[in-house]
């Protein structure tokens, strides 16, 4: 998109010192720049693979129950409707148990800095192995979960980094991964997320 603004401007400029030949030119190949940079490909290995459709993160927040006690749900929206869930359909969840917590179990704020910056090392080591969906989080009474939805393929990758980061981290405590193509166990979440 900068591209086709800088070349937008420069034509714009070319036209206004009347080079109009030139600014017919660039004019044409202006269509090309722009569709190569949308149809770019991710190279691995030396092959190239199309990178998996995945929209830009926007996380909303759900407030709810849980053993009669406040949990609390940050969840991405921009997944309720996905239409590419069959590319990602082993779900991948982390827990990270609360060490320092409120009256509800929630984190304090000393202890949710902590699992920020162990989320984020998550999140980081995970996306520079592979593509993954992250469907959000949630904190209820004594721990968070990670929710994560991955291509089968990628399994054993994020088990060994998972397993690297569990075994330098006390609160990092357990990942399941199950098969769940249709993403029924975070369904509930998308049904109260707002349109």
């Amino acid at each position: 998109m900068r591209s086709y603004v800088v070349l937008y401007v420069l034509c714009v400029s070319i036209l206004h010192y009347k080079m109009k030949k030139l600014y017919i030119l660039l004019f044409c190949i202006l269509p090309l720049v722009s569709c190569s940079q949308s149809n770019s490909k991710k190279e691995t290995a030396g092959t190239e693979k199309a990178a998996p459709s995945k929209p830009e993160d926007v996380f909303t927040t759900l407030k709810f129950e849980m053993d009669s006690k406040p949990a609390v749900a940050v969840i991405n929206k921009q997944y309720k409707n996905y239409k590419n869930k069959a590319t990602f359909p082993l779900s991948l969840f982390l827990t990270v148990n609360t060490t320092d917590k409120d009256q509800n179990g929630h984190p304090t704020e000393k202890e949710a800095v902590i699992f920020h910056e162990l989320q984020s090392r998550i999140i980081r080591e995970l996306s520079n192995a592979f593509v993954y969906c992250h469907v959000g989080t949630t904190t209820m009474n004594g721990y968070r979960d990670i929710l994560l939805y991955i291509n089968p393929e990628n399994q054993d990758k994020a088990t060994a980094i998972l397993n690297k980061i569990k075994e330098e981290n006390e609160r990092f405590s357990s990942y399941t991964f199950e098969p769940d193509p249709e993403w029924e166990a975070v369904a509930p979440f998308y049904e109260a997320v707002p349109n």
